[in-house]
């Protein structure tokens, strides 16, 4: 009987020690309701709080840009594309690239679709500038900024356009008119082949070309000029009416790009003339247009790179974003020019094989 009565006071004076023992981990009931009470209750957030809180990169809205390019088919234009576009993604933007095909009509409509994109910048290279006009003008009204490259506004334009970058196409001219006088020893007769009727690049390189003889006093006469649409072929049919019509007076060749001059001396090879027999000159600065003048076919080109001219649209591009232009804002300095360097027999080496 006494051990029974031991036994149930064990196990009495166990249990209660069993509800006064908080084991590791565990918690009491009284700090477990105060918690349950505390979760019940949601946090609330400050605004301060709110404020901190960052925006993943990937959900900003990116910046659009529009570039209106006059054309793909010249061997120029690939490298300056992928040039481009690789500078665009570099640096975090969306591109629309516009290519219209060397047709005004084409371009025209292009620029209206570009509009209505409503980009943060209209980077545009005009096939024709007074072609452009009405385009450059709706844009300013519509608030998006507009950037000529390669090919510049016409004068009374500018004020809807923020600025100008690329190669400056009448430098360029004055710089092959230097090579012609230099090479001919400022006496002989030229002949013209030019790119696309109504282009800048067009008028201005052959103007500075007009300009370099009557500043040089050169006797150097130019003969013709006619357009050949920056197309070999065109060139090389060109050449061969100058051929036809002058012969034996023709001393040189100014064609405005390195394709068009070679498409000059396809002409005359197939006329009978040897290499150096007529000193051409063109601009660019491309494959094809180096290895002739390695070749001793061409006497001379100004470097035109689509890689150097692409580098400055971004850089251009990117200077205007940074500064917030807006219209009717413009860069300063409104106009950015690529380095343009004169390449000869002296110097090619240090140039080639070139880039398009």
């Amino acid at each position: 009987m006494k051990s029974a009565k031991l036994i149930i006071l064990i196990v009495l004076v166990a249990a209660v020690s069993l509800t006064l023992i908080v084991l590791p981990g565990c918690k009491s009931t009284e700090d477990a309701a105060e918690e349950v009470a505390e979760e019940a209750i949601p946090e609330e957030e400050t605004a301060e709080e709110t404020e901190e809180e960052a925006v993943p990169a990937e959900e900003m809205e990116k910046p659009l840009i529009a570039n209106v390019w006059l054309g793909m088919g010249a061997p120029y234009c690939p490298p300056y594309k992928e040039t481009f576009e690789a500078g665009c993604e570099e640096n975090g933007w969306d591109l629309a690239f516009f290519d219209a095909e060397f047709d005004p009509a084409l371009q025209a409509n292009q620029m209206d679709e570009a509009i209505s994109m409503n980009p943060d910048l209209i980077i545009l290279c005009a096939l024709d500038a007074s072609g452009m006009a009405a385009g450059i003008k709706k844009a300013f009204d519509a608030g998006i900024p507009v950037l000529a490259d390669h090919t510049p506004v016409n004068a009374e334009d500018e004020q809807y356009t923020i600025g100008y970058t690329g190669p400056d196409n009448y430098t360029e001219g004055l710089i092959a008119g230097e090579m012609l006088d230099e090479a001919l020893g400022g006496e002989g007769n030229i002949v013209i082949i030019t790119g696309a009727a109504g282009q800048e690049a067009a008028i201005s390189r052959p103007q500075g070309v007009r300009d370099t003889f009557a500043e040089l006093g050169s006797n150097i006469e130019i003969l013709a000029e006619q357009t050949a649409d920056w197309d070999k072929a065109k060139a090389t049919a060109v050449m061969a009416d100058y051929i036809t019509r002058y012969g034996d007076e023709l001393d040189g060749v100014f064609g405005a790009d390195d394709t068009l001059a070679v498409g000059a001396f396809i002409a005359l090879e197939e006329a009978g003339y040897s290499k150096g027999d007529l000193v051409i000159v063109g601009i660019g600065g491309s494959k094809e247009g180096l290895a002739a003048i390695d070749d001793g076919i061409i006497f001379g080109t100004v470097l035109q790179s689509p890689v150097a001219g692409a580098i400055k649209a971004i850089e251009t591009i990117k200077m205007a974003l940074d500064q917030n232009i807006q219209v009717p804002d413009q860069l300063d300095p409104y106009l950015n020019y690529m380095p343009l360097p004169k390449i000869t027999a002296e110097n090619v080496a240090d140039y080639l094989p070139g880039e398009w």
